[in-house]
């Protein structure tokens, strides 16, 4: 059985973009029992969202005037669906971009305003 982050085209991931993460955190604690794992990803620390023991999620910090949600969707290729994408019409919001022990992403925009994350998630390497 696949899951989200290895089936082409499914929603795999949630990011909350805010300049205050702690109050976020305490309010989707509060309202649906959320936990958090803050890990080093990298290119700083990252708090996770835990739904019970799955990570569902995360809490970037960042300064924005402007919180929203920003929905992560599987593909097959980063690259190859960013051109595809352009060709289409979509803005590119963040050109493509790998984070070890992560994937490669991008945001896009697409011709309606809608904004898009897509991912493709690195093989679990084992310990």
């Amino acid at each position: 059985m696949s899951t989200p982050s290895q089936t082409h085209g499914a929603f795999s991931w949630m990011e909350l973009h805010c300049a205050d993460g702690a109050k976020a955190q305490a309010f989707y604690s509060d309202l649906l029992g959320w936990g958090t794992k803050t890990v080093d990803v990298g290119v700083g620390p990252y708090t996770m969202i835990m739904n019970n023991e799955n990570m569902i999620g995360g809490f970037p910090s960042m300064e924005t005037e402007s919180p929203r949600w920003l929905p992560y969707v599987t593909v097959d290729s980063v690259d190859a669906r960013v051109e595809k994408a352009r060709a289409l019409g979509a803005t590119i919001a963040m050109e493509p971009m790998s984070i070890p022990n992560v994937g490669r992403m991008a945001t896009i925009v697409d011709p309606l305003g809608g904004v898009i994350a897509m991912i493709t998630y690195e093989e679990p390497t084992d310990a």
